[in-house]
């Protein structure tokens, strides 16, 4: 069985390499943008869970029109959980302080910076942090999935983190307003469209010659190349209105998120269809894909998302 290049090796070829460097949502690439996160998810799913946070913070301090901490590489941490919330609180000399706990943070031990969102009077404010600041822990990971322990994904507390460590991006609930909330939601939906097409393309590699199978792989192929134009269409929409006037974005990504998971979906059934377990089983690559598209895809949140689009289209006419 071959061996494969650790995360940490993948993520320092691509930043030597400059190609984190990806044209922001709404600026005239925004379909190129799609591609490199496509290829990035077909290279591997845990780098593109990486690189694609950290392209999404860059360009959400972009349209903050405030700059990124030189050479550093950034994480998006803005989901909350069960386990308690981040709160910050203003100290008398204007500071923001930060306490509490973080959950689902990916790369906590190994990112520099993060964008992070809290909780208080003021709303939720987006947040600058500095990881390297004494009073930032990572809790030890209790994921027991690959996937989740290749990306150090975990909990993080926060003790009295403050000043020049956390400083405030956008203003009061900035971060759900702009319409860059939702061009950027369709970021991670092109990782699991790239990690789905490298599945198929090792069906069809494989080659299986009866006729069933060659069915399975005739239906990939035509999954894939649905794949690739829902993101071009959306990146292309995305250019021709990027400050949301028409108050499509919300609708848009939801839409496109439901449509890629539900192509990657059936991308993992006619997979195994196709090849049988021989790829599973004796391809590192190809189980290590399988097993990551399988649990990153439960990031779109399925009906709960489908059930607001017959509203929000009426709203936005």
């Amino acid at each position: 069985m071959r061996s494969l290049p650790s995360l940490q090796d993948l993520l320092a070829q691509v930043r030597a390499s400059g190609e984190l460097a990806l044209p922001f949502p709404g600026q005239g690439a925004t379909p190129l943008r799609h591609d490199a996160l496509k290829r990035w998810g077909a290279k591997d799913l845990s780098l593109a869970r990486i690189a694609e946070a950290h392209t999404d913070a860059l360009a959400i301090l972009a349209e903050a029109g405030q700059s990124a901490r030189p050479e550093k590489l950034y994480g998006v941490w803005a989901s909350d959980g069960p386990a308690g919330l981040l709160t910050h609180t203003r100290l008398a000399n204007g500071d923001w302080v930060l306490r509490g706990t973080k959950q689902f943070c990916s790369g906590a031990t190994f990112l520099e910076a993060a964008l992070v969102t809290a909780h208080g009077e003021a709303g939720i404010l987006l947040l600058d942090v500095a990881l390297d600041d004494a009073g930032i822990r990572p809790q030890p990971s209790g994921w027991e999935s690959a996937a989740m322990a290749d990306t150090r994904t975990a909990a993080v507390d926060f003790n009295e983190v403050q000043g020049p460590a956390a400083r405030v991006v956008g203003g009061p609930n900035w971060y759900l307003s702009r319409p860059g909330f939702w061009h950027g939601a369709i970021g991670p939906a092109a990782c699991w469209a790239g990690g789905a097409l490298s599945l198929i393309e090792a069906a069809t590699k494989l080659a299986r010659k009866d006729p069933h199978s060659r069915a399975q792989v005739g239906a990939l192929q035509a999954l894939g190349w649905a794949l690739d134009a829902y993101l071009e269409r959306s990146g292309r929409e995305i250019d021709a209105d990027p400050k949301d006037n028409a108050g499509e974005a919300r609708v848009r990504a939801l839409k496109v998120r439901h449509l890629i998971e539900r192509a990657c979906t059936e991308v993992l059934d006619r997979f195994g269809r196709a090849t049988g377990p021989q790829l599973l089983a004796h391809d590192a690559h190809v189980a290590r894909q399988h097993g990551a598209l399988t649990l990153y895809i439960r990031q779109c949140h399925a009906e709960r998302d489908l059930e607001t689009i017959p509203a929000r289209a009426s709203n936005a006419k």
